[in-house]
């Protein structure tokens, strides 16, 4: 009975298992899916518009240009008029997978037609089937139901007629029940998992129902079987949460495909973008350094090949080519092991390789010399050879492991070894990528006498001589004299077709010979191309013309270049590549490039400066002209010399019928485009689609629209119920469909004449003589009674490209689809050419090339380098400093272009730079005596900034005299009377009329005599305009002797000299001489402290020619002190000043305190001359050297304009030098003089000693002011220095001093004067006039008094006893006199009738000061001093804003410059920024990463965004209105919305600083406005450099740009591993759990755990693992106390790995899975302590345990802190055993035993007490003994020393031997 009721239990899961299986076994077998075409039109527009229309997302365009023109599109106009206009619309087609369902099946997902798919509706009925269909059966009669499976009403039995029990019948579905309802009734339920009516039930699919939600983003639904279904992840997609979906798969975390020094970023589900790191190369699969780090990473990799064995490599390139290594390239590194170094001479390695740059270096290995025969070796291993070995393994180039396959002869191109043969020599590491070339480790030694080859490649035509088969193409070479032009290029590349292959092309053309323009289309000039060089869809301009270009190809992996095999590669010549063709290239004139000439003029610059055009230009012959430049350093304007380069354009068109970027051809037939029907869209931008005709249509138009036919296509098809013959080649007649007859098939066919003969698909036809006959309908054929439906596609592909598919469609019709690859009508089919949009998907510095259908290859452009996809810019610059000269710089300007400029301290053009004079002379072998004569004279006056002219005497020049020159000491007066200074003279600007001074101060006469230029009539000028940085060099034949030379004698010692009283004599100063001698400064002369001296003094001419008052000024002069003042204006203390250094001199200050100016002329017949003080003397003499110093003679006295102003003294200070040896007196300190030595003693070595110092004189000059001025520029009082105030008052003079006069009393006014009112004269008396009486008062007034009328007496104090009355009366400003006489009052003007005030500011501005405002009020005058000036207006002098005593209002650290009356301006001090109203000091560009990591945290990478920044964090912001459209307000919030703030002053300077240029003024701080500039631009700030500032805004509604500032200064990013915001990073669970103080405890746990157990070690791991989510929950120390244990079970129940769950995923129930597959529940409860509160918090659990804290984040999980340890459940019991009976049965027999063995015991020692230790209680015991190896046994006083091993436990993989060591640490209790 149990058997069978276990096999009744099987059977229904086994039924359901077997109908499981049968949808998924069968699934695919019930659809059967047909493949459609769609088609759709666009939208009707403007045919001008309809181009660039796209179809719907999905449907390809099939029509061409703007589509068919057969529609019509509707206008609106004036109103509700509207206009119906011809357009056009595109047809679009997709291919549709139609699904369908096999015969038996319906729906979505075909599910079975009730009844089955094989019997639908039990063969009773017809089912609704199909993909559309819904199942439904329409039943035969007498039966219904679902599945027609039951009876109608009434009717029962198989054939429907009985009345039975209908469920005995088994009517209800097999899925079914049956209930009887009783007689005749009954229903059918669908069981579980089905739906229907009962009589049929169909199994519920949730997938079509949607009752199961699986987001469509990333799950799809699986059907497994009736009502059951599940989410199954989509690929790449994984962790399916209910409810949610699936996540995107990391590949980045799981199976990073990046290299290690590349970063993985997801892009899309499946895909992943690698980029490589900063500092690194490569696409991101592969990642490299640059050559020196590359072999750094080689030579350091642990365990790597090369560990340690690159060392000496490293030395070597460190030392010679650190810097090109590792910045410059491409090279190819061939790198020697420390083997390879071993006894080879270093330094001659070194020494070699200094000297070289862009090289490859092979150097063998150590095995690779001991392999050399050994007197091969001895010799070459030789001192004197090693260079030459070296050279041998020096390459130029980049060679891949596969160029040196490549290679026919196996010969690589070298710069030093010129044409090694490498051939044997293996590659022991090869292909080793950096980021600036390749590295090779080869190991063979290629000694130069292995060259089997002569030292060079062979040249063109040799070559061709050595290769037998391609003697026809050399001939033609010779035959059109091309070798020449073809050598003269650099570089090139000839494709030159075999003889087998030249003869086959002319026998095929019936020619006798190529022409010239085929050679020219076989050559590639200025281009050495390897195979591996050509790329697939590269093209490259041939000999013949830019627009005749050869592209390269593969096919089947055979390269072609258009359409012939390069069948034999890699020939080298000289300086080209030859390649051997298998067939001749024929011309195709499919482009027809224009080309435009642009004339770019250069800089006007001097005419010996050959400038050279830029790259890509040439020069334009004839195309120098003069021009005129400012010669800054001369403040001049000069002429100068300006060339045009010519650069050619070219713009890329294509010719006429050709169209896209390789000039593809149009569509058409024998040359005729778009079949004549249309117009192409050709062009370098077209498409190739034709714009067809009016009723043409078709890719090509070759066909007409529907319904035309015709060669016009103007015809309509009349045909009604037929097909019409349409159609180009149509005759519009018609073949009726069945049913129809008539010419146009209009007439229905009701009478049958045929006698029912005719086919069902033919018509019964009446012939011309009435007869009936038979004929096929259209779309059949056959004889009329017997038709067939005719095959469209049967013929000729019906009439398809071969390109596209065939597919019939109704009988007799069908449709043309292109094949994939491929776009058109059908008809016509062109390959789809992806280049035409977006450039084929290409970098745009790509060249998209159309090689296949819809394939395209992309290849960088010349310049660049990439994949095609991706192109980078190759720097000119990097490549030979891009053909710029050794002292230049090379400028990347923009792309493919490049600017060369001369090094600091170079001039030139770029091309040709030059250093200094000194520098030039060293370079040419005729001038490098001449600088070595001035060496050795000492003569350095060269050696400044110039500019200079030298005349430099040839090698060969006469040398007479020159060694007595020497002996007498006038070499460097000869040497420079060859110099002449301030001017930069070329040999255009030597002409007749024009004389020059030396330095010497000797004249040059020019003359030009028989076309040469000769000096002082003798000297020719051999060679000229030698260009340097600081002048110019002419060669001349024979040397410059001065007219007056001093004689110094080298004999004599070099201070023996004359004295100053001697050579004045001898030269003509003995008057100036005197006067310095009466004056009583001699004796100030030749004191050795103020030696050496700088002596202007004029020529006893000069003062013989004063006036004869003016010398007795100076002669006779009882003043001694003023007339030294004036003598002293002549005197330089303390410095010998040679004449070159004059002009820029910044000590030109005389003793006397007034600062001397000299400036060098270079007006035309005064160049060289030097001026003192503005031109006002000239120095007519020079290097007058006496025994104090040097005297130059002038032509003029001296005067200072406040001469006496400065009285400035010298105060000697006495300073002791230092002690030291006698033998050896310390100097005295800068700037003081030694005078007396005196002992002393110094310690030396611990010991004192007896010494020497020095007494040492400092003079330090005191400003002083002589009397009657003040101020620190020592200004004259007011009044004059010899009558301060006007000597009406006292002035506040001296250098500290205001001037302000102070004046004595009755006077008035800024210099006093002025009286005050009621005085009058020059003493100021007081009036006398009474009330009645006007004063003429004021310093020139007379005191007269004017009287009142009526009123008389010198002082008006009589009154008249009749008062004169005048008639008429006289005007109020006027008085009446006698006689009836009327005067008008002071200065009123008039008859007395009428009197009028003066004018009085008309004259001489009232009074006024020239710089004051004059304002008359009657007849008083007011006078105000204009801005700028102080005073009482009478007086005005210009105020110097900055001797207010504040520094005029500038910052302490800046200086306040005044730059007009009232005017300064403030510019901050050396080593401060700012405006000069605000310095801070300026801060050095430091990277803040650089101290502390910028804040970051110590596991942050940190990036100083300001420093990184070029312009230091300051960014130009702009309205998206456009320029200037921001008031201060929205600048503000604009940078407040970019995370920045407006920047400052200081902060734009800084920026500015750093080269940041901008022409756009914006707000910053304070409202103010500027904008930066780095460089001088004239419509950028006037060409100013520095901040342009406008100032601050009062208007804050003014529009204007922003400039902001970054605020955040440094990013700071976790580094890997690691998670946090950069400034706070936390590391892995482990690593954060060492981290808090307060999880020690738990963590000793761990340690324990990990150190005593495999499992604990695992534990550990799983800690640190990146890969893992999980939350931990964590004791603290309080919870967890140090003496408390756990087992390592106990400890990894606090880790739950199945996801992080943050403090508030923490719900209620929630149970977390843990790594012992144990589960932790969550439980909330209320905080006790706060029962009593209103609010309640609420705490939450883990296992009982409460969370204390939480949320600790982690790089892989979450740490929450438990106040307690968690304790693992005990493990489960274990399994009863296989053999549980036999244990049973001796379980009971021990059982029996020890009844018995109790009993005996007992009567044994019934007397005797027994005493056992106290045992637990049950509750007592300690669950931890579970987990323990050795338990207390309880000792029995019968049994001592017996023991009782415990009862095996249940296996439990946390407690093996590891674990129980943990909990056994102290020692069994025994009882």
């Amino acid at each position: 009975m149990k058997k069978n009721l276990a096999v009744l239990f099987l059977v229904p899961s086994l039924i359901a298992n077997a109908y499981s299986v049968i949808p998924a076994t069968e699934q695919g077998k019930n659809k059967c899916d047909e493949k459609t075409f769609i088609t759709t039109k666009t939208q009707c527009r403007p045919c001008s518009l309809n181009y660039d229309i796209q179809c719907p997302e999905g449907f390809n365009r099939i029509t061409n240009g703007s589509g068919t023109q057969d529609c019509r599109f509707g206008g609106q106009i004036r109103g509700d008029s509207v206009l119906s206009f011809l357009g056009c619309q595109h047809t679009c087609m997709k291919e549709n997978q139609q699904p369908q369902c096999c015969p038996g099946y319906w729906g979505p997902d075909c599910l079975e037609c009730p009844g089955g798919a094989a019997s639908p509706c039990n063969n009773r009925g017809h089912c609704s089937q199909g993909i559309t269909g819904n199942g439904v059966c329409t039943c035969q009669k007498g039966f219904a139901g679902v599945a027609c499976e039951t009876c109608d009403k009434d009717l029962f039995g198989s054939l429907c007629m009985s009345a039975i029990n209908p469920c005995l019948e088994h009517i209800c579905d097999p899925h079914a029940d049956c209930i009887y309802l009783g007689p005749k009734r009954h229903t059918c339920v669908c069981q579980n998992g089905y739906e229907g009516d009962g009589q049929v039930c169909t199994p519920i699919d949730p997938c079509q129902t949607k009752s199961v939600h699986c987001p469509t983003e990333s799950t799809v639904c699986k059907y497994d079987g009736p009502g059951k279904s599940h989410c199954e992840c989509k690929e790449h997609f994984g962790n399916f949460v209910d409810g949610e979906g699936c996540s995107m798969t990391d590949i980045c975390a799981s199976n990073n495909p990046c290299h290690k020094y590349a970063v993985c970023a997801m892009i899309v589900p499946g895909k992943t973008r690698c980029a490589c790191q900063k500092g690194y190369g490569g696409n991101g699969f592969v990642c490299y350094r640059n050559i020196m780090d590359q072999i750094r990473h080689m030579n350091s990799k642990p365990g790597g090949q090369w560990q340690g064995k690159l060392t000496s490599a490293l030395q070597l390139f460190g030392y010679a080519y650190e810097r090109q290594l590792s910045a410059l390239g491409p090279f190819t590194v061939l790198v020697p092991t420390n083997e390879g170094f071993k006894r080879k001479n270093t330094s001659a390695i070194t020494a070699l390789l200094t000297d070289l740059s862009n090289r490859t270096i092979f150097v063998p290995s150590r095995q690779a010399i001991e392999n050399m025969d050994h007197d091969e070796r001895a010799v070459w291993m030789s001192k004197s050879n090693i260079p030459a070995l070296i050279k041998s393994h020096i390459v130029d180039g980049t060679y891949t492991v596969a160029d040196f396959h490549d290679l026919h002869g196996n010969f690589v191109p070298a710069s030093r070894g010129n044409g090694n043969l490498i051939t044997g020599t293996n590659i022991v590491a090869g292909d080793i990528a950096a980021t600036n070339g390749i590295i090779h480790i080869i190991d063979k030694v290629l000694t130069p006498h292995r060259r089997v080859r002569s030292s060079t490649q062979p040249k063109l035509l040799v070559r061709l001589e050595q290769m037998p088969d391609y003697t026809i193409f050399r001939g033609y070479i010779i035959q059109y004299n091309l070798a020449s032009e073809i050598e003269a290029a650099g570089t090139y590349t000839i494709f030159a077709p075999d003889d087998y292959a030249i003869k086959s092309y002319l026998k095929s053309k019936q020619l006798t010979s190529l022409d010239e323009d085929q050679i020219r289309f076989h050559i590639v000039l200025e281009e050495k191309l390897f195979k591996n060089d050509l790329h697939n869809g590269m093209f490259r301009d041939t000999m013949l013309g830019f627009s005749f270009r050869v592209g390269f190809f593969i096919h089947d992996a055979q390269l072609y270049i258009n359409e012939a095999p390069i069948n034999y590669p890699n020939v080298a010549t000289e300086k080209g590549i030859i390649h051997g063709l298998g067939k001749v290239m024929e011309i195709k004139k499919n482009r027809c490039d224009n080309n435009e000439t642009v004339l770019i003029t250069r800089n006007c610059l001097p005419c010996i400066i050959t400038r050279g055009c830029p790259a890509g230009t040439t020069v334009v012959e004839g195309s120098r002209q003069i021009c005129f430049y400012y010669k800054p350093f001369e403040n001049t304007i000069v002429k100068g010399c300006q060339v045009q380069c010519a650069k050619t354009v070219i713009t890329r068109e294509c010719c006429a019928g050709f169209y896209g970027t390789q000039c593809e051809p149009c569509p058409q037939v024998a040359g005729n485009v778009c079949f004549g029907n249309g117009i192409c869209l050709d062009g370098f931008n077209g498409t190739g689609f034709c714009e067809c005709e009016a009723g043409f249509k078709g890719l090509a138009c070759d066909s007409c629209l529907e319904g035309k036919y015709g060669t016009n296509c103007d015809q309509e098809c009349a045909c009604v119920h037929g097909k019409c013959n349409s159609g180009i080649k149509g005759d519009g007649s018609c073949e009726c469909d069945v049913g129809w007859r008539g010419i146009k098939c209009d007439t229905e066919a009701k009478d049958d004449n045929c006698n029912n003969t005719c086919h069902t698909s033919a018509n019964c036809l009446l012939n011309p003589k009435g007869t009936s006959y038979c004929k096929c309908a259209a779309g059949f054929k056959g004889n009329g009674t017997h038709c067939t439906a005719i095959d469209g596609c049967e013929v000729s592909n019906g009439g398809c490209s071969p390109e596209a598919e065939c597919r019939r469609t109704t009988p007799g019709n069908r449709v043309c689809a292109c094949k994939t690859g491929y776009t058109g009508d059908g008809i016509v089919c062109l390959e789809i050419n992806p280049c035409i949009a977006n450039n084929g998907g290409c970098d745009k510095n790509a060249e998209c090339t159309h090689i296949g259908p819809n394939q395209a290859a992309c290849n960088c452009l010349k310049g660049y380098s990439g994949n095609g996809n991706t192109c980078t810019y190759i720097s000119l610059c990097s490549i030979n400093n891009g053909g710029c000269g050794e002292n230049a710089i090379c400028n990347d300007t923009e792309e493919t272009e490049r600017t060369c400029a001369c090094k600091l301290g170079y001039t030139g053009d770029g091309f040709t730079c030059r250093g200094s004079i000194i520098q030039e002379l060293s370079r040419d072998f005729n001038t490098s005596r001449f600088k070595i004569y001035l060496q050795d004279a000492g003569v350095q006056d060269m050696e400044g900034a110039g500019p200079f002219t030298v005349f430099v005497p040839h090698r060969k020049a006469v040398q007479v005299k020159i060694s007595n020159w020497v002996t007498n000491g006038m070499m460097p007066q000869i040497l420079r009377n060859h110099i002449v200074a301030c001017s930069a003279l070329l040999y255009d600007d030597l002409t007749a009329d024009k004389n020059v001074t030396t330095l010497q101060g000797e004249q040059l006469k020019i003359s030009i005599s028989q076309n040469a230029v000769l000096l002082n009539g003798k000297a020719k000028i051999l060679a000229s305009d030698i260009v340097s940085t600081n002048g110019i060099i002419h060669i001349i034949d024979s040397w410059l002797i001065p007219q007056r030379i001093q004689d110094f004698a080298t004999s004599k010692p070099a201070t023996e000299r004359e004295s100053l009283k001697m050579v004045g004599a001898k030269n003509g100063y003995i008057m100036f001489a005197n006067l310095l001698e009466s004056a009583g400064l001699f004796g100030f002369l030749n004191d050795p402290a103020h030696q050496p001296i700088t002596l202007f003094w004029p020529t006893d001419k000069v003062i013989r020619a004063l006036p004869a008052e003016q010398q007795d000024f100076l002669f006779k002069m009882p003043d001694k002190a003023k007339l030294q003042q004036y003598l002293k204006l002549h005197i330089i203390r303390d410095a010998k000043i040679p004449a070159y250094a004059l002009p820029t001199s910044s000590s030109l200050t005389t003793v006397q305190g007034f600062d001397v100016s000299v400036t060098c002329s270079n007006y035309n017949n005064e160049i060289g001359v030097l001026y003192v003080n503005d031109r006002s003397c000239k120095i007519v003499q020079r290097y007058l050297e006496f025994d104090g110093g040097v005297a130059y003679g002038i032509d003029c006295i001296l005067t200072d304009p406040n001469l006496g102003g400065r009285c400035d003294t010298l105060i000697n200070h006495d300073v002791l030098g230092d002690c030291g040896s006698c033998y050896r007196t310390p100097n005295c300190p800068a700037g003081a003089k030694g005078q007396q030595t005196y002992s002393c003693t110094y310690n030396s070595y611990g010991r004192l000693r007896e010494g020497c110092q020095r007494n040492c004189s400092v003079f330090v000059r005191v400003p002083q002011c002589c009397k009657g001025y003040f101020g620190y520029d020592c200004q004259a009082c007011l009044g004059g220095p010899e009558g301060p105030c006007n000597g009406r008052g006292s002035c506040d003079e001296g250098y500290s001093g205001t001037g302000q006069c102070t004046c004595y009393g009755g006077f008035n006014g800024t210099s006093c004067e002025f009286c005050l009112p009621g005085r009058y004269g020059p003493d100021c008396r007081f009036c006398q006039c009474t009330e009645h009486g006007q004063c003429d008062e004021g310093i020139s007034g007379s005191g007269v008094c004017i009287c009142e009328t009526g009123w008389t007496g010198k002082f008006c104090e009589t009154k008249l006893d009749v008062a004169p009355v005048c008639s008429p009366s006289c005007s109020i400003n006027a008085m009446c006199k006698a006689q009836n006489i009327c005067q008008c009052k002071l200065f009123y003007i008039g008859d007395g009738i009428t009197c009028t005030a003066m004018n009085l500011c008309r004259i001489s501005n009232g009074g006024c000061h020239k710089n004051a405002g004059c304002l008359q009020s009657g007849v008083k005058v007011n006078c105000t001093c204009q801005k700028g000036y102080k005073g009482d207006g009478r007086i005005c002098t210009a105020i110097n804003p900055c001797t207010d005593g504040f520094n005029g209002g500038c910052h302490e650290h800046a200086i306040c410059a005044k730059t007009g009356p009232g005017k300064r301006k403030c510019e901050c001090k050396d080593n401060y920024i700012g405006d000069g109203i605000d310095c801070e000091v300026k801060q050095l560009r430091v990277n803040r990463c650089s101290q502390d990591n910028g804040q970051c945290h110590i596991d942050a990478d940190c990036v100083d965004l300001h420093f990184e920044d070029a312009t230091v964090g300051v960014f130009h912001l702009r309205s998206p209105l456009g320029q200037y459209k921001m008031t201060f307000d929205e600048a503000n919030k604009a940078c407040t919305d970019e995370g920045a703030t407006l920047a400052t002053y200081n902060q734009l300077l800084y920026a500015q600083m750093a080269k940041y240029h901008l022409c756009a003024a914006g707000w910053l701080q304070n409202g103010r406005v500027g904008y930066p500039t780095a460089f001088s631009a004239p419509n950028c700030g006037g060409g100013l450099v520095g901040i342009i500032d406008y100032g601050i805004k009062l208007n804050r509604s003014e529009t204007w740009d922003a400039f902001c500032y970054r605020v955040k200064d440094v990013n700071c990013t976790c580094k890997i591993g690691y998670v946090g915001d950069g400034f706070t990073c936390t590391g892995n669970l482990l690593q954060v759990l060492r981290s808090v103080a307060t999880f020690s405890n738990f963590v000793s746990e761990i340690s324990t755990y990990s150190n005593t157990s495999r499992k604990g070690q695992e534990f550990l791991k799983y800690l640190t693992d990146l890969s893992i989510k999980a939350t931990l929950f964590v004791p603290d120390d309080d919870g967890l106390k140090k003496n408390e244990t756990l087992s390592g079970r106990d400890i990894e129940y606090h880790l739950s790995n199945m996801s992080i769950l943050y403090y508030e995923d923490l719900t209620n129930g929630t149970t977390l899975q843990t790594r012992i597959g144990k589960k932790l529940l969550i439980t909330h409860g209320e905080n006790q302590e706060n029962q009593a509160s209103v609010a309640k918090k609420v705490s939450r659990y883990v296992d009982g345990r409460a969370i204390l804290g939480w949320d600790v984040v982690a790089s892989n999980g979450i740490i929450h802190v438990i106040a307690a340890p968690l304790k693992a459940p005990p493990l489960p019991p274990a399994f009863l055993h296989l053999g549980v009976g036999t244990g049973i049965f001796f379980a009971v027999l021990l059982i029996i035993g020890i009844i018995g063995l109790a009993g005996y015991a007992y009567f044994r020692f019934k007397q005797g007490a027994i005493r056992f230790q106290r045992f637990k209680q049950k509750n007592d015991i300690d669950v931890t003994t579970l987990d323990t190896a050795q338990s207390s046994n309880i000792s029995n006083i019968n049994y001592e020393g017996s023991t009782t091993s415990p009862p095996d436990l249940p296996y439990d993989p946390f407690s093996d031997s590891d674990v129980r060591g943990l909990v056994t640490n102290e020692p069994p209790v025994g009882f």
